[in-house]
């Protein structure tokens, strides 16, 4: 995945970027770049840019991946496990026919608990090198 960024700051081999809006953006309204707010990040600095340059800023296809899945897919399996065990919990502790309210409540619980576990894991991916961009190219 490439975005066009420029360099706001380098300090060792670190560098701090505003993302630019790109033409993928389109109508979207999903991040901030795309509601014309700027957005800063921390990136590697592999290629030597400066403070001013236009750069192109990458994620490894496979780590942009991992993190998608963590931040959509453990969510997605933790609402899918809790309907599921709501479903079937409920007859097994003596309560009766399955009650649709509380098997959905179950998996909203399990959802919110999913989220909250990537929220506390969240400082450990952020020191994963895998999951930080890199400033691949000055664009001149």
């Amino acid at each position: 995945m490439l975005e066009k960024a420029r360099v706001t700051a380098t300090h060792d081999n670190m560098a701090r970027i505003m993302v630019l809006r790109s033409e993928m953006c389109g109508t979207c309204d999903a991040c901030p770049v795309s509601k014309g707010e700027e957005f800063y990040m921390e990136v590697y600095n592999e290629a030597g840019a400066k403070e001013g340059d236009d750069v192109e800023v990458e994620m490894e296809n496979n780590n942009f991946l991992n993190a998608s899945l963590i931040v959509y897919g453990i969510p997605l399996l933790a609402l899918i496990l809790g309907i599921l065990l709501g479903y079937f919990a409920y007859p097994v502790l003596g309560l009766g026919k399955p009650n649709e309210i509380v098997t959905v409540l179950t998996g909203f619980i399990f959802t919110a608990v999913s989220y909250m576990l990537i929220r506390h894991f969240e400082p450990h991916f952020k020191e994963n090198d895998r999951f930080k961009p890199v400033i691949k190219h000055i664009v001149k």
